[in-house]
C-alpha cells in the first residue's frame, strides 16, 4: 500500500486550529479507512511504536500487522481461547514476526510464530499452570491443593512459590485461592471452597517419595454432593495371588507422610475478568 500524507493541522490553540484529541480523532480516522477492520473484529486499544493502528482483534491475522507493538483484544477469531489479551507483537518484515497472547482471565499464555506463513499456537507451561508432584514430576496441573501437615512438613517445598496457606493440613496455588483442607480423622481430609473435583484429566496424584521413587500411600477421592471433595489415604498392601503376582491394595488408612503431600486437582469458579479500560481525555 502506497504511503498517503495526509495534514491534520493539530494546533495546541488559535483560531482554525486542532485541539490534541481532535487532531488523535483525525489520525484514528485516517487508519480506519486504510486498513478496514477484519470481519468479527471487536474494537480495543492499542499503542506502540511507528504510528497508530486501527483497533481491532490483535489475535485475528486477516488484517496486516505492520510493526511491533502492544495490544488488548479479544480472542474470539483465530486465537487459542475465547476472552480478553494482553498482545505483544514482535516484527521483523511481512514474512517473519512472533506474536505472544496472554489471557487476562485464565493468564494462559500463548505464543504464534510466523515465519514465511503462519504456525499454529504453542501454549507456555510456567509455574503458574503447572505442579511438581512430590515425586518431583512436573505436569501440567491446574488449580491444586496440596495436603500435608504443614507445620511439621519435612519438604521445603511443599509452600513453593505461588502456593499460599489452606488451613493446616493443605497449600494452594493462585488458581485454587480460597480453598481450605480440614483434617477429619487419620487419613481422611475435607477440601472446601471449589466446585469438587477437576472436570478433566487427572484429580489426585498419590504421595510418593522425595526421590521419585517409591508410592508411599494409595488414594481414593469422593465428591460430595455441596462441592466439598472428601481425600483418603491408606497404607499400600501388596497380595501374593495363587498363580505368584504380587498384586496391590488397601490396607490401614495413615496420614500422610511428612515427606509428602497429596496432589489435588480441582475445578474452580471462573474468575471475573478486569473491567474494561476506561478511554482518557487528554
Amino acid at each position: 500500500m502506497a504511503r498517503q500524507e495526509i495534514n491534520i493541522g493539530v494546533a495546541p490553540t488559535g483560531a482554525g486550529g486542532d485541539t490534541t484529541r481532535s487532531g488523535a480523532v483525525k489520525i484514528n480516522a485516517m487508519t480506519a479507512e486504510l486498513y478496514p477492520l477484519a470481519t468479527g473484529a471487536l474494537p480495543r486499544s492499542e499503542s506502540g511504536y511507528g504510528g497508530v493502528m486501527p483497533l481491532v482483534n490483535p489475535l485475528d491475522f486477516n488484517w496486516p500487522l505492520t510493526k511491533t507493538a502492544t495490544y488488548i483484544g479479544q480472542g474470539t477469531v483465530n486465537g487459542p481461547e475465547a476472552g480478553d489479551f494482553y498482545v505483544e507483537v514482535g516484527y521483523l518484515n511481512d514474512l517473519n514476526m512472533i506474536v505472544t497472547a496472554t489471557s487476562i482471565t485464565s493468564r494462559n499464555t500463548y505464543i504464534r510464530l510466523k515465519v514465511g506463513g503462519w504456525g499454529s499456537w504453542n501454549k507456555v507451561y510456567t509455574s503458574g499452570n503447572t505442579t511438581k508432584g512430590s515425586g518431583g514430576v512436573l505436569s501440567a496441573a491446574s488449580p491444586i491443593v496440596r495436603i500435608a501437615n504443614v507445620s511439621q512438613s519435612q519438604r521445603r517445598d511443599l509452600q513453593e512459590q505461588y502456593f499460599e496457606s489452606a488451613g493446616a493440613w493443605g497449600v494452594a496455588n493462585n488458581e485454587a485461592r480460597g480453598v481450605t483442607v480440614e483434617r477429619i480423622a487419620v487419613g481422611e481430609y475435607r477440601v472446601v471452597g471449589s466446585l469438587g473435583l477437576a472436570f478433566e484429566g487427572w484429580r489426585t496424584q498419590d504421595p510418593c517419595s522425595p526421590d521419585g521413587g517409591r508410592t508411599l500411600g494409595v488414594t481414593d477421592s469422593q465428591q460430595e454432593a455441596d462441592g466439598s471433595v472428601l481425600i483418603r489415604l491408606f497404607k499400600q498392601r501388596w497380595t501374593l495371588t495363587d498363580d505368584g503376582e504380587m498384586i496391590p491394595g488397601r490396607g490401614a488408612p495413615m496420614d500422610v507422610p511428612l515427606n509428602s503431600w497429596i496432589d489435588v486437582r480441582l475445578e474452580m469458579p471462573k474468575a471475573e475478568a478486569p473491567p474494561p479500560i476506561a478511554a482518557t481525555e487528554d
